[in-house]
């Protein structure tokens, strides 16, 4: 059937492969070249700001569209050869509930008209939709409950369960978190985790939403179409300066004046907010700079409640970090 070895030594157990993808519609190139992958069980987060190629990317994978060159893999087949077999592999979650779902159906009579199209049996789709919806947090009053009375973190879950009805080894979902409020983006990512550590399955979350990097285990940061960054979020934030520590120094007042200030001490490589009149410094060795930053502030004169040494997440390192090598920066709205 066509499909390639992906157990090689730095291959082991490939579900997504992307390899030097271009995609051009006439002279402009959505994708220009970009190379990334996501093993067995990983969540991946794709990430970028409306145009960078995020909807391309789902749409290769999905197989609505051809590469203009370079190769995309879902479970070692090829996505442009191996169309109908790709259906199988992949479960879609669109970003608006109601393009996959029946408002007058429940939950299961859901479950049983999309099951019916991949040619399950309704008593095979039954248990795999009670199995899913019940990871789901989903009891027997939800199940049978009509979609169009249960609220909207719930139908955005049983539009998940409908994309894991015929079991796929990967589960794309595009924007999963959008319209929802904090808590149930929260709450929507923690389900997906639970699904994908329960059975097994490979998210790849399309998103603009920095707030799914907590819940993935590599990510992919896209620029107009490029890879500014990619790898897990662990070994990008140790790229900082600190390697995955900075100095978080909280003060009585914090100006525009003030951070020019801080920023121009020759150790600071890097500044960002930290909440309300608190900065993060980038440093590095910031254990052995600690007490020097101190004693740099007080001859500087400048008022503070305190110096402490804190963890770097990656909000800091979107914050202070060029998206391309080159320095060019970039920011998500």
């Amino acid at each position: 059937m066509g499909k390639r070895n992906t157990k090689g030594s730095k291959e082991t157990y490939r579900e997504i492969d992307i390899i030097d993808l271009k995609v051009a519609f006439g002279s402009f190139y959505a994708l220009k070249g970009v190379s990334f992958f996501a093993n067995k069980k990983e969540f991946l987060g794709v990430i970028g700001a409306s145009g960078a190629g995020k909807t391309t990317v789902l749409r290769i994978l999905t197989g609505q569209i051809k590469p203009t060159s370079g190769q995309a893999f879902v479970g070692g087949y090829d996505v442009t050869k191996q169309s109908r077999l790709i259906s199988l592999l992949v479960g879609y979650v669109p970003q608006l509930e109601h393009l996959s779902l029946y408002y007058d159906f429940t939950p299961l009579q859901n479950a049983q008209f999309f099951g019916r199209c991949y040619g399950l049996r309704p008593k095979e789709i039954e248990e795999r939709a009670r199995s899913v919806l019940t990871i789901l947090g989903f009891d027997e009053e939800l199940i049978t409950k009509r979609v169009d009375r249960l609220s909207g973190g719930e139908r955005k879950r049983v539009s998940i369960c409908l994309g894991m009805i015929h079991n796929p080894p990967v589960l794309l979902l595009d924007e999963p978190t959008t319209g929802l409020d904090a808590h149930l983006r929260h709450e929507t990512l923690n389900y997906l985790k639970m699904l994908n550590y329960e059975l097994g399955t490979t998210m790849v979350i399309i998103s603009h939403d920095l707030e799914i990097v907590d819940y993935c285990t590599r990510v992919v940061l896209l620029e107009d179409g490029e890879i500014s960054q990619f790898g897990t979020p662990e070994e990008l934030i140790s790229t900082l300066p600190g390697k995955g520590e900075s100095l978080r120094v909280s003060l009585h007042a914090l100006t525009p004046e003030i951070m020019r200030r801080i920023q121009a001490i020759p150790e600071v490589q890097y500044i960002s907010l930290s909440g309300r009149n608190a900065v993060k410094l980038f440093i590095d060795d910031p254990h052995d700079n600690f007490l020097p930053i101190i004693h740099k502030l007080n001859e500087m004169k400048l008022p503070f409640e305190g110096v402490e040494l804190v963890e770097s997440d990656f909000f800091d390192y979107f914050q202070v970090k060029p998206w391309k090598e080159n320095g060019i920066g970039g920011t998500i709205s």
